[in-house]
C-alpha cells in the first residue's frame, strides 16, 4: 500500500479509477452465489393432465366432487393439482352443474360431460369426466310415453327429427325424456329409417310405423308413428336470410352497444361464402337492418318480405344481435324503438308466430342477453332484479311482469343457437384504443370464426366442407368459454347433423 501511494498523483488516480470500473462491471455480469442457467428446452414442462374419476353416475340431486387432478411433466413427473387452481366446465348446465371447487351436482337425468382445464404458464391442458344422471327411485310408475307428431309426411331422401318423446306416470306427473335415452326401429326399413337421435330418414315411396320404446325402473312403454314417403321431385333449395343488429336505440345513448353493427356485416360475410349441395347454391337473398332501421315493426316486416315465396323446402336464416331481457317466464328481443310500452318488445311467442308463418326450415341465431330463454333452457319463473336489467327503465320492467310465455322455437323446422342460457347476460367486448379493432359479440365472432370469417372453417371438425349446428354449437361453445365468463351457448335441437354452414 505504502508503494501504491507513493506512485504519481495522476497515475494513482488513474489506477483507482480502473479497479472502480473493473469491480462495478463484475457486478452487473455476476452474482453470488453463482448459477448456472438451465436452458428452457431442457426445463421440464406440462404435458398432460388427468382428473378422477374418469365417470361419475348420480341421482337428480346428488353432489360428488372431483377426487384429484393430476399434472404430468415431460420430464415423467407428475404433482397433484389444488382443485381451486383448475378451471370447470359443463357441457349442459341443465343436465349437471360444477362448482369452482370441483363439485359436480345432477341437475336431470342424461348423458353429459364435464371439462377440467389448467393453464401452467403459456400451456393449458384440459381432460373430460363423463357425468351419467338418473332419476332418483320414487313411487311414481311409468304408465305411458307418448311422442310427437303422432305422424310425419316426408319426400324421399329427406330427414325429421322427432319433436318430443313424453312420459307419463301413475301420480298424474310428466316429463319430458331425452331422444337418446329412447330406442326406435321401424316395420319398413325400405321406405324409411331412423337413428339413435330419433332422425328419421325417408329412403323410398312408401309408409313406415316407426316404433318408439322408454325403458325406465324395468317398465318400458311403446308409442309409435305413421311416416309416409312420396317421390314428388323437390323444388331446389332456396336460401335468405335476415341480419339484424341494434347497438343505437332511440330512447337514448345509455343503453347503446357497440358491437351489433358490425356483427350483422360478419354474419353477412361468412353467409355470402356458403355453396351449398353440388350445385354450389348461394343465398339468393340476404337482407339487414342495422340500429334505427330495426324498429320492431320493420323486422316483423322484414321476416314477412325476406322470406316471401318460401316454401317446404326452402331454408330460412333469422340473425339478431342487441338487447334481450327476460322477466319471469318470457323472453324478449328488444328492437331500436324499445320504450315503456309492452308491445314494443318482441317476445319468443311474437318471433315464433312471425317465423313459424315462413314454411321450411328456420335457422335461428340469437346473440341476446337471456336468449336462451327462447328455445326453453330453463322455464321455471325467476326473480329479475332491477340490476338484472339495468339497460331498461322502471315502467319497462313493470309492463314486461305482466306478460306471460307462449310459443318456444322448439319444433322441428327449427335449428337453434342462442349467446346463452335464461338467465345470463352476453358479452360485447370494444377496443381500448379506438383503431385497434372493431367491437364485437363474443358468441357472434366464435361463430363467424368457426364458420369461415378468416378463410378457415376450424368448425368443420369431420372436414367434409360442412358445418353443422352441432359441430358450430361445440366450437362457439368453447370459443366463448376461452373468455372465462359467465356465458354458455345453447342449442336446439342436441347433436343435430343439420348443415348451417357450407363451403
Amino acid at each position: 500500500m505504502t508503494e501504491l501511494l507513493s506512485l504519481p498523483k495522476n497515475i494513482l488516480i488513474l489506477l483507482l479509477v480502473f479497479i472502480f470500473i473493473f469491480f462495478l462491471t463484475g457486478c452487473a455480469e455476476y452474482f453470488y452465489p453463482p448459477t448456472i442457467p438451465v436452458p428452457q428446452d431442457l426445463l421440464p414442462y406440462l404435458t398432460e393432465i388427468k382428473a378422477q374419476p374418469d365417470t361419475m353416475v348420480l341421482d337428480v340431486g346428488e353432489s360428488q366432487s372431483i377426487i384429484s387432478v393430476t399434472a404430468f411433466y415431460s420430464d415423467s413427473s407428475a404433482a397433484n393439482i389444488p382443485l381451486v387452481n383448475c378451471i370447470y366446465y359443463s357441457n349442459n348446465p341443465l343436465f349437471a352443474t360444477i362448482t369452482s371447487d370441483g363439485l359436480v351436482t345432477g341437475i336431470s337425468p342424461s348423458l353429459t360431460n364435464i371439462f377440467i382445464t389448467y393453464n401452467e404458464g403459456a400451456i393449458s391442458k384440459s381432460d373430460t369426466i363423463i357425468v351419467n344422471i338418473s332419476s332418483p327411485a320414487t313411487s311414481a310408475k311409468l304408465t305411458s310415453i307418448e311422442v310427437s307428431p303422432i305422424a310425419m309426411i316426408l319426400n324421399v331422401g329427406n330427414s325429421q327429427t322427432i319433436d318430443s318423446v313424453t312420459a307419463y306416470y301413475d301420480d298424474s306427473s310428466n316429463a319430458n325424456i331425452d331422444l337418446m335415452n329412447c330406442n326406435y326401429s321401424s316395420n319398413n326399413i325400405a321406405c324409411a329409417i331412423i337413428n339413435s337421435s330419433g332422425i328419421i330418414t325417408a329412403v323410398s315411396e312408401g309408409t313406415a310405423i316407426i316404433t318408439i320404446s322408454y325403458t325406465e325402473d324395468n317398465i318400458e312403454k311403446t308409442d309409435t308413428m305413421k311416416v309416409t314417403v312420396s317421390n314428388i321431385t323437390q323444388n331446389e333449395v332456396v336460401y335468405r336470410a335476415l341480419c339484424v343488429g341494434v347497438g343505437d336505440y332511440i330512447l337514448g345513448s345509455d343503453n347503446d352497444l357497440n358491437a351489433p353493427p358490425y356483427d350483422v356485416d360478419r354474419i353477412r360475410q361468412i353467409l355470402q361464402q356458403c355453396r351449398f349441395g353440388t350445385s354450389n347454391t348461394i343465398f339468393s337473398n340476404i337482407t339487414y337492418l342495422k340500429d334505427w332501421q330495426a324498429i320492431k315493426s320493420n323486422i316483423l316486416q322484414s321476416i314477412s318480405s325476406t322470406f316471401s315465396g318460401a316454401d317446404s323446402n326452402d331454408i330460412s336464416y333469422f340473425y339478431f344481435s342487441g338487447h334481450g331481457s327476460r322477466v319471469e317466464n318470457t323472453s324478449y328481443i328488444c328492437p331500436a324503438d324499445i320504450t315503456s310500452f309492452v308491445n314494443s318488445a318482441i317476445s319468443v311467442d311474437e318471433l315464433e308466430s312471425a317465423l313459424s308463418a315462413i314454411p321450411g326450415t328456420k335457422v335461428v341465431f340469437l346473440d341476446s342477453c337471456y336468449s336462451g330463454g327462447f328455445i326453453g333452457k330453463g322455464k321455471e319463473e325467476i326473480i329479475v332484479s332491477l340490476e338484472e336489467l339495468e339497460s331498461f327503465n322502471d315502467e319497462v320492467i313493470n309492463v314486461f311482469s305482466q306478460a306471460q310465455p307462449k310459443g318456444l322455437l322448439t319444433t322441428n323446422q327449427y335449428k337453434v343457437l342462442t349467446s346463452c342460457h335464461y338467465n345470463q347476460e352476453c358479452m360485447g367486448l370494444s377496443p381500448t384504443t379506438p383503431g385497434d379493432f372493431d367491437p364485437f359479440g363474443v358468441f357472434t365472432m366464435g361463430l363467424c370464426k368457426g364458420c369461415g370469417y378468416y378463410v378457415s372453417y376450424p368448425a368443420d371438425t369431420n372436414m367434409d366442407t360442412m358445418v353443422s349446428l352441432q359441430e358450430a354449437y361445440l366450437y362457439v361453445k368453447n370459443w366463448v368459454f376461452s373468455y372465462r365468463i359467465s356465458q354458455d351457448v345453447q342449442v336446439y335441437p342436441n347433436n343435430s347433423t343439420f348443415t348451417i354452414i357450407e363451403y
